[in-house]
């Protein structure tokens, strides 16, 4: 679909059970930005304080081929991590913008040098500086649900989540295209 602007954009919405299915969308999005050699992606999250912002971007890094142990944690209070993938020309960024003020702010942690070929950025929190923002990138929504079946003691609690994608731009839309293709071939 092309917006009125004339930028092509697309709308999906999936629902994740739990974390572990949060975690595994990520990977997804992951897997096929690094098979489709990402020239640089921005995605913008947003949510509720525990809805899975940062669950999304752990999935990611392992569908970009970071090990399952690497330590993807919450940049709150370091604003920026950078997760360079083994053997790969790819880098994670994790900002997380919570506690910036606007474009100014971004600018002062380097946010330009985080979006370069080869890069995959992920920022928390990003209404806080969406005018800084790049409208070519992939906005996501994680939306907590109410809970599906009673809390069995003992055992996780069943979340699920609403993932609202929008991608605006070629490259995002073919990378969310290329997730919904995914699905159907995965087992």
């Amino acid at each position: 679909m092309t917006s009125q602007t004339g930028r092509l954009e697309r709308t999906w919405t999936v629902t994740a059970d739990d974390e572990v299915a949060t975690r595994a969308w990520g990977a997804r999005v992951g897997r096929a930005a690094r098979d489709a050699g990402v020239a640089g992606v921005l995605i913008a999250l947003e949510g509720d304080l525990g809805a899975g912002k940062t669950v999304f971007v752990q999935g990611l890094a392992q569908g970009l081929g970071l090990p399952p142990d690497a330590p993807v944690v919450s940049p709150t209070f370091t604003i920026a991590r950078s997760y360079p993938v083994p053997g790969a020309a790819l880098v994670l960024h994790h900002l997380d913008a919570y506690r910036l003020e606007g474009a100014e702010d971004l600018e002062g942690i380097g946010f330009e040098e985080m979006r370069g070929k080869g890069c995959v950025t992920c920022v928390e929190w990003a209404s806080r500086v969406a005018d800084a923002l790049p409208e070519e990138r992939i906005d996501l929504c994680i939306e907590m649900l109410a809970m599906t079946a009673p809390y069995v003691p003992g055992s996780a609690p069943r979340a699920p989540r609403r993932l609202l994608f929008h991608a605006t731009g070629a490259e995002e839309v073919a990378l969310l295209r290329a997730v919904e293709d995914a699905r159907g071939t995965e087992t």
